[in-house]
């Protein structure tokens, strides 16, 4: 592997031993995957640092590094954790998790990564067109690639470390156009809509399951940023795709429909999309999660737009965002109003990531094809997918 002056020095030792150890271990993951050269980054994402899914192990890697003064040399970001580090209580979180979390977050801090605690990287820095990354959480890295036609593959977290300690990434995978080049062509029956999150989510969720790993193109869809995310959320969690081209969003698409040949069909008809969605009818849950990936502005609003119509809620609404999103909302007074009718708004963490519904809740509405996948397998909790639309019907106890 061709490495450059600053490079061989990193890897000598001269910068520490920490950025020679980290250097070390792309190279190394680098070369198996045939990577001539690495490459500069403006902005790591380190995901895997909730305590219910690293435990004690991932404290003691964490500690580790922060214990001898490891520090990132470019921005740096990390997902969410177990709780929201004001309201653990009010989530049911234990002292002895708290504890366990609050070490967590003290060791990444301690190394320079913003506090961030967000699933949607994206929201606190902008991917720029071609920029390389080095990025863990399948859907921001679905989403960089296919939103933003950034460059990134799907690192794991303590890969992710590596590349925030000494900027850089290896060459290869879905950096090069080569490994770049759409795989399948989604042929969208007449009549699916994709104007809702859910469904959009529905749509990534088969296609994960269909295509497992390819690379999808999807000509004349009508999406939105929101529809977007769900989608692209789903399809990586459901298979492990981490990059779909999409008509009039991914801006290189153009590219990507020269380079495509002989691409294989996959039908998907509106059936499959409206059986995994709770479309009408009564459904009996505990409670509803809005916000996987970690909600925006616009959804938050809208959810408030409908929620203002209710009196208290008939079930609680957990609603999780980032929290820069938070701060803005609570400037507005939204988040006062929500929490007046019986909603919680929480920051910091996930129902994925979050021991709160598996000690709270036995079923719940999602309205994420993401949160749909991951809620039974990580917590055993029976989970629904409804429409933003259906949210006031199920929560309300009664309408103005």
């Amino acid at each position: 592997m061709y490495l450059t002056k600053e490079e061989e020095e990193m890897l000598s030792g001269k910068y520490g031993e920490i950025i020679s150890s980290a250097l070390k271990v792309i190279v190394k993951v680098g070369e198996s995957l045939g990577a001539e050269k690495l490459v500069e980054i403006p902005h790591a994402h380190v995901s895997g640092l909730s305590y219910m899914t690293i435990g004690d192990a991932g404290l003691t890697f964490l500690k580790s590094f922060a214990e001898r003064g490891a520090r990132v040399r470019v921005f740096s970001t990390v997902n969410p954790i177990g709780m929201d580090m004001e309201l653990w209580k009010r989530m049911g979180i234990s002292e002895e998790f708290s504890k366990k979390q609050k070490e967590i977050v003290e060791a990444i801090l301690s190394m320079g990564f913003e506090p961030t605690f967000t699933c949607t990287p994206y929201l606190i820095r902008k991917p720029l067109f071609r920029e390389h990354l080095a990025w863990g959480e399948s859907s921001a890295i679905a989403m960089a690639n296919t939103y933003y036609g950034a460059r990134t593959n799907r690192e794991g977290g303590p890969l992710a470390l590596m590349s925030a300690l000494t900027g850089r990434t290896y060459y290869a995978g879905l950096h090069l156009d080569e490994n770049r080049v759409p795989t399948h062509e989604l042929i969208l029956e007449e009549g699916i809509q994709l104007n809702d999150p859910a469904f959009a989510g529905a749509l990534g969720y088969v296609v994960g399951e269909k295509i497992r790993n390819g690379i999808p193109l999807i000509k004349g869809a009508k999406m939105s940023f929101e529809t977007v995310k769900s989608y692209t959320a789903a399809a990586a969690a459901s298979g492990d795709i981490a990059l779909s081209y999409i008509e009039g969003i991914t801006p290189d698409y153009d590219w990507a429909i020269g380079e495509a040949e002989h691409l294989e069909k996959v039908p998907i008809e509106k059936r499959e999309i409206e059986k995994m969605i709770s479309l009408k009818g009564d459904i009996e849950v505990d409670a509803i999660f809005v916000g996987c990936p970690h909600a925006d502005m616009d959804e938050v609003l809208e959810l408030y737009s409908i929620l203002s119509k209710c009196g208290k809620l008939r079930i609680p609404i957990w609603i999780s965002t980032s929290r820069s999103t938070y701060e803005k909302l609570k400037e507005l007074g939204v988040i006062e109003r929500l929490e007046s009718i019986g909603a919680v708004v929480i920051r910091d963490t996930c129902p994925v990531v979050s021991p709160l519904i598996a000690s709270k809740f036995k079923s719940v509405a999602v309205t994420s094809a993401k949160g749909f996948f991951y809620i039974p397998k990580m917590h055993g909790t029976r989970a629904v997918i409804i429409p933003f639309r259906r949210i006031g019907e199920i929560a309300c106890k009664r309408r103005r």
